[in-house]
């Protein structure tokens, strides 16, 4: 927002933090598993295990396999590979310090709705999974999905700390690796996903240099693979988009727009509003060259859309350059004329946000009228999206209190 420094056009929709409370990893699941209940005592929360404790066997513990575990190369700290293989459709691993599989057995609790995985037994399937030319393996429409309609729910399979890939020598830590994939009930899921990475020495270790995204656990860096997420495709203008609930360990692919049927389903592997050389550097990590439509169109077709992205990314700055220097009205211009370029790039996640700037600038300025109008448009956007179920007053409440505070609106 205008109140904070800006980087460079990475376009994340951060409106505001409205969502109801989350639990804290700190705290017991509401509804702790029959399993689970009977490997506490006097109502106490699931102690710490490793390969050493206990409880065991499986029948009176979170973990169907007994924990695997290997120290860092300094012997101050030990990972263990903790696996519960009838958690979903593919079973769950989690490669993380005993202390951090404790607190996480509250995932085990989770309600989870399958995503459609399998097409051939759901009455009303949204997708295939098909081999795409050039491509490998994608997603496609099997009808035609209505925009901002939910294609699948996802959830992570593997999550790793990001500390253990570092801290634990390489021999000892690929032997974790492959057991949590081994111990799944579903192991193939993950090992034939796609492998770009020139860095790895381990086909798990490809996988989850490939495919894997950033996520936290008590707040501690981890890394989560969502396999049915990981078979989208990449597009410069996509027509779809991730919305992750790091709470749940689960992620939801939501329509852009309408997608027709026989259409492949994609997704942004990065930030969206970036120019055509940008984005071929982000994605060489991928181990491809773009050839989405955006980034095949003629050379004049690309150097237009170079120069609208470059024009959005100049008023975008000279907007909040001109909100913080306390000139309203020119930050007003900026930002009108913003709006007006989205719908030429398809920037989706850019519209809520705008919105929201559009309203801060007015409530600065004292037109409530026009605060309201498109703070409603905000928050009427964010419900179409699905990051709030429903517009209410305390949505309004929220916004100007943190106006008032000068705080940022994000989600």
């Amino acid at each position: 927002m205008y109140g904070r420094s800006l980087k460079r056009f990475e376009v994340v929709v951060l409106i505001f933090n409205i969502l109801l409370a989350r639990a804290s990893l700190d705290e017991c699941p509401a509804l702790i598993p029959a399993a689970v209940k009977s490997s506490l005592s006097n109502g106490a929360c699931p102690l710490p295990i490793d390969n050493a404790s206990g409880p065991w066997p499986a029948a009176v513990s979170p973990w169907t396999h007994r924990p695997e575990c290997e120290y860092t190369a300094d012997r101050t700290a030990k990972y263990c590979v903790y696996t519960n293989s009838r958690h979903g459709s593919h079973g769950w691993s989690l490669i993380s310090s005993p202390e951090t599989a404790a607190d996480s057995v509250r995932f085990l609790d989770i309600p989870f709705i399958p995503s459609r995985l399998n097409a051939s037994r759901e009455a009303d399937p949204l997708y295939r999974i098909l081999d795409i030319p050039g491509k490998g393996k994608g997603l496609v429409a099997t009808r035609r999905i209505r925009p901002y309609e939910e294609l699948l729910l996802d959830y992570a399979t593997i999550v790793v700390d990001i500390a253990f890939t570092t801290n634990v020598p390489s021999i000892l830590g690929y032997r974790l690796l492959r057991a949590a994939v081994d111990r799944l009930a579903d192991p193939v899921s993950v090992l034939e996903l796609g492998k770009s990475n020139d860095f790895a020495q381990d086909d798990v270790e490809n996988v989850l240099r490939t495919n894997a995204f950033h996520t936290s656990l008590g707040g501690i860096p981890h890394i989560a693979l969502y396999p049915t997420v990981s078979r989208i495709n990449h597009a410069c203008k996509p027509n779809a988009y991730t919305r992750f609930m790091e709470d749940k360990l689960q992620v939801s692919v939501v329509s852009a727009r309408a997608i027709e049927e026989g259409e492949e389903i994609t997704i942004s592997y990065i930030a969206l509003g970036q120019t055509w050389e940008e984005r071929q550097n982000k994605l060489r990590q991928w181990g491809f060259n773009c050839t989405c439509s955006l980034c095949t169109a003629s050379k004049a077709e690309i150097a237009a859309s170079d120069a609208r992205r470059r024009h959005i990314e100049s008023l975008w700055t000279q907007a909040a350059q001109a909100f913080q220097a306390g000139k309203p009205y020119h930050a007003l211009r900026f930002t009108r004329q913003i709006i007006k370029l989205l719908p030429s790039e398809d920037l989706f996640p850019m519209y809520a946000e705008q919105y929201g700037n559009m309203a801060r600038i007015y409530f600065v300025l004292g037109d409530m009228e026009n605060a309201t109008k498109y703070a409603t448009m905000m928050l009427e956007t964010l419900a179409l999206q699905g990051d709030i179920d429903s517009v209410r007053p305390e949505h309004y409440e929220e916004v100007w209190r943190r106006f008032k505070n000068g705080e940022e609106l994000k989600i």
